[in-house]
């Protein structure tokens, strides 16, 4: 019996530590790529995708958490943001409103922002270029464009009609998202479909700022990673 307490004890410890190495900058990845492209299209199917697209996303911002929990000048405020967006959330499966979604959103926002925070820092500090840190390059790459869906979302629920987009999207934008993933991804990858627009002239300056982010970040950051990585590998040999 002490011998499964010492055990069980030890595990936590574990679990913590796997998050600060490069490996979970892999298993991030993978999460968000469940939770963006399978778990997010197929909410309206049923609400318990809907929960479990809560439940990975929670997911990812306690990643961070585990992560941030030995600094301890950001511990707190980036656990009063998780668990304030973690608790918006919930209410959100069980009620509606307004209120509700602006909370929503917004402490998801601050979340997002600690959790690209955390994630560069993984991926930018010294040391051989691995894998896993030009896989966490990607998941960077992804976390930048929800952080900016978010902010949309906001953009629209404070200033109704500063997007233009076919009726039948406008409730899903507001309660899902979903519309806002969209149309961040193909925003940062310059597509430019033009079937959601941006109408009000801040949000125009935010997507303007987006698309520029998402043509210099691979030419910059993920080329740089990729080259270090190659040479790398051509030093251990």
């Amino acid at each position: 019996m002490q011998e499964r307490e010492r055990n069980t004890e030890g595990d936590f410890p574990r679990f913590i530590g796997f998050w600060t190495e490069e490996r979970s900058l892999t298993v991030m990845l993978l999460l968000l790529v469940f939770h963006l492209f399978i778990l997010t299209p197929v909410r309206f199917l049923s609400h318990i995708f809907y929960i479990f697209s809560v439940l990975f996303l929670s997911l990812a911002l306690l990643a961070g958490l585990f992560t941030m929990v030995r600094q301890t000048a950001l511990r707190w405020i980036w656990i009063t943001v998780v668990v304030g967006a973690i608790l918006f959330k919930a209410a959100a499966l069980v009620a509606s409103g307004p209120w509700l979604i602006v909370g929503d959103t917004l402490f998801t926002f601050f979340s997002l922002s600690s959790l690209v925070y955390v994630v560069y820092l993984q991926v930018s500090r010294e040391g051989p270029v691995t894998a896993h840190r030009i896989r966490g390059a990607i998941a960077l790459y992804l976390l930048i464009a929800m952080l900016f869906a978010f902010l949309f979302s906001l953009a629209e629920e404070l200033v109704p009609g500063a997007f233009s987009m076919p009726g039948d999207w406008m409730r899903a934008a507001s309660s899902s998202g979903e519309a806002f993933y969209y149309f961040s991804i193909v925003t940062m990858t310059t597509v430019g479909f033009g079937d959601i627009t941006a109408v009000h002239p801040l949000v125009r300056s935010l997507v303007m700022l987006e698309a520029l982010i998402g043509q210099l970040y691979p030419a910059i950051l993920l080329a740089r990673l990729v080259t270090l990585e190659i040479e790398t590998r051509r030093s251990m040999k």
